[in-house]
């Protein structure tokens, strides 16, 4: 097993073959895929890989409510613009057709 520190300075130098390569060693399959579908949040990913990162979770073991509470812990950090362009991508990887909800809603339950 390679200690913190080697991976470090290997990814220091760019030599991501040696570190990347492999399956994580200290992560398991859940917290993997919650932290790909927090990244995928943070650079605006696209909705494939919402799709293929919200799968992950919850065949790892994750809830619906899980992914959706890792889209609001992350707009402290990312800003709420990520958060508001990564929710509908989110919302369809879990099967939920966020658009089309909204198209439906009347009166009191628009946003003014």
């Amino acid at each position: 097993m390679r200690t913190h520190k080697e991976k470090l300075r290997r990814l220091s130098m760019n030599d991501t073959e040696r570190v990347l390569s492999g399956p994580s060693e200290s992560l398991d399959a859940k917290t993997r895929a919650m932290l790909d579908l927090a990244a995928l949040i943070a650079v605006d990913g696209p909705a494939a890989a919402f799709q293929t990162a919200a799968s992950a979770a919850l065949a790892a073991g994750a809830t619906e409510d899980e992914l959706v509470e890792i889209l609001i812990a992350a707009a402290s950090t990312v800003g709420t613009a990520h958060v508001v362009a990564a929710a509908p991508k989110l919302a369809l990887a879990i099967g939920y057709d966020v658009e089309a909800a909204l198209e439906q809603l009347t009166g009191d339950d628009r946003l003014h």
